[in-house]
C-alpha cells in the first residue's frame, strides 16, 4: 500500500520562558517600535470568538529566519516571539515540511531538530536578547532557569486529502510521532490513551493533543489550535514558576525560624512575619491575575482545545499546589504574629505584676511594722 504523503504542513517548535512580573505591552510595544514588530490579536477565527477571551492581546515580534545544517540537513525555520502581559514571552520556530514527506519521514525530521541542542541555546540568547530590550516595560527583570518546550505537527493538505481525518490514525502510527519513539514499539495501552483526547469539530480536520506535543489536520490553515495550546503553556509555565517561587519563600522562613531562638524583644519574626503575609498577598494576586488572564464559555470547539490541553498539562494539580503553599505562608504568617504576640502578652503581665508588687512593697513594710 503507498503510503499517503503531506502536500503541505509545518512544524512548529515552542521555547517558552519567564523573565519578568507583569509586562506593560503598550511601553514594550513603544521600545520596540524601531524593530519588525506588530501587535497582534489573539482573535480565534474558526468557530466562535467569544469561546476562549484573552485579557489582554499579546504583543507578536517577528524575529526573521534563523538558518542551519544538521546531519546533512538544512533547516531554516522562522523565528516569532509573543510576549504575555503576565511575564512570560513564546518564541516559535517556524519549520515548513517538505511535499512529499511521509509520516515516517516527518518522524525522522522531527528527531532531528528535537535532538539539535544548539537550537536551545540560541532559542535561550534570542529570549535574553529581546526581554534585555523591553526591561523598560516590566516591573522587574526575572530569569528563570526553567522552561516550556513543546513540538506541534500542523498539517494542512495531503496528497490524497482524507474525507474524515481521523482514519489516519489506523494507518499511520501517529502516537509514535507525537511521542517521538520509534514506530511499532508502542503497547496498545499507550496507543488508546494517546487517542482518547482525539478531538474533531468538521470531519476532515484532527487535533491530537499530548503533554509535551500535538498533531493537527487542519484544511482552511486556521492557527486558532496551536495558538490557544501556545497560550496554555504560557500559562503552565507562570503556574510552574510560582509554584517553585513559593517552594523556596516557604523554605527561607522556616530556615529563619529554625536558625533563631525567638527573642521577643527583636523584630526578626515581626519583620518574617510581615514578609510572609506581604509575599502571600503578592503572589495570590499574580496568581489570581494568570488564571483570569483567560476565560473560557461553553463546550464550543476552543474551549474544548482548552480543556483538554489544561488536562494534559495537569493544570489542576498545579494550582492545587500553589492554592496549598498560599494556605501555608498564610498559616506561617498568622502563627508567626500569634507567637510573637502571645510571649510579649506573657511578659507584660509579668511586668505589671513586678510593677504592683514594687507599689505594695511599702506597705507590706508597714504592716510588718505594725505587728511588730
Amino acid at each position: 500500500m503507498t503510503q499517503n504523503t503531506i502536500k503541505k504542513g509545518r512544524i512548529l517548535i515552542y521555547r517558552v520562558y519567564d523573565i519578568g512580573e507583569e509586562i506593560d505591552l503598550e511601553k514594550a510595544q513603544k521600545i520596540l517600535e524601531q524593530e519588525t514588530t506588530a501587535r497582534s490579536k489573539f482573535r480565534l477565527k474558526k468557530i466562535n470568538q467569544q469561546a476562549v477571551i484573552v485579557s489582554n492581546d499579546p504583543l507578536s515580534v517577528s524575529l526573521g529566519n534563523y538558518s542551519y545544517t544538521d546531519q546533512g540537513m538544512v533547516f531554516n525555520p522562522e523565528v516569532s516571539a509573543k510576549i504575555w502581559e503576565f511575564g512570560t514571552l513564546s518564541l516559535t520556530f517556524d519549520f515548513s515540511i517538505p511535499e512529499g514527506t511521509t509520516i515516517d519521514q516527518l518522524r525522522s525530521i522531527s528527531d532531528k531538530i528535537q535532538n539539535y541542542e544548539i537550537l536551545d541555546t540560541y532559542a535561550r540568547g534570542k529570549a535574553r536578547e529581546l526581554s534585555g530590550q523591553i526591561k523598560g516595560s516590566m516591573a522587574k527583570m526575572n530569569e528563570w532557569e526553567v522552561n516550556e518546550d513543546y513540538i506541534l505537527y500542523f498539517i494542512e493538505k495531503f496528497q490524497n486529502d482524507y474525507e474524515d481525518a481521523a482514519v489516519i490514525l489506523g494507518e499511520e502510527d501517529i502516537a509514535a510521532l507525537i511521542l517521538n519513539e520509534e514506530k511499532n514499539q508502542l503497547a496498545e495501552q499507550i496507543n488508546e490513551r494517546i487517542y482518547s483526547s482525539k478531538l474533531q469539530y468538521y470531519k476532515n480536520d484532527l487535533a491530537i493533543i499530548d503533554w509535551n506535543s500535538a498533531f493537527i489536520i487542519e484544511p482552511s490553515g486556521s492557527l486558532d489550535i496551536p495558538d490557544v495550546i501556545e497560550f496554555a503553556l504560557n500559562q503552565l509555565l507562570e503556574m510552574r514558576y510560582y509554584d517553585d517561587l513559593l517552594d523556596k519563600k516557604l523554605k527561607d522562613i522556616y530556615s529563619a525560624v529554625e536558625l533563631k531562638e525567638m527573642n521577643i524583644f527583636s523584630s526578626r519574626y515581626t519583620d518574617l512575619a510581615l514578609e510572609a503575609g506581604q509575599k502571600y498577598i503578592e503572589i495570590a494576586e499574580i496568581v489570581e491575575s494568570v488564571e483570569n488572564s483567560i476565560k473560557i464559555i461553553g463546550d464550543l470547539y476552543h474551549s474544548t482545545v482548552f480543556r483538554t490541553a489544561s488536562k494534559k498539562f495537569r493544570f489542576a494539580d498545579w494550582q492545587g499546589s500553589i492554592d496549598n503553599k498560599l494556605d501555608n505562608m498564610a498559616e506561617l504568617c498568622k502563627l508567626l504574629l500569634d507567637n510573637i504576640t502571645s510571649k510579649r502578652s506573657h511578659l507584660l503581665e509579668v511586668i505589671i505584676i513586678a510593677l504592683i508588687s514594687i507599689e505594695l512593697i511599702p506597705f507590706a513594710l508597714q504592716l510588718m511594722k505594725f505587728f511588730n
